[in-house]
């Protein structure tokens, strides 16, 4: 598995990174999708090496997971 952020868009146009780990990119930005992210843009690269950084870390860089996304933010998802 592989760890990636990107930046999304809810339905109400507000933007968000999010974290998330999966097989490759196009997995990923299918979980997104699921949800009801509009995908914009793999931002991996801006958080390497990603592997060593925990989610405190993340969180401070204002990085959330998938799981917390839909359950402990305002997005509007669909």
């Amino acid at each position: 598995m592989q760890s990636y952020v990107a930046l999304v868009a809810d339905m109400t146009g507000r933007y968000a990174h999010v974290y998330g780990t999966a097989i490759d990119w196009p997995s990923f930005t299918d979980q997104l999708e699921e949800v009801g992210c509009e995908v914009i843009e793999n931002q991996t690269n801006d958080y390497e090496p990603i592997e060593e950084q925990t989610l405190d870390d993340m969180h401070e860089c204002g990085v959330v997971t998938v799981q917390e996304l839909i359950t402990h933010t305002d997005a509007v998802l669909a």
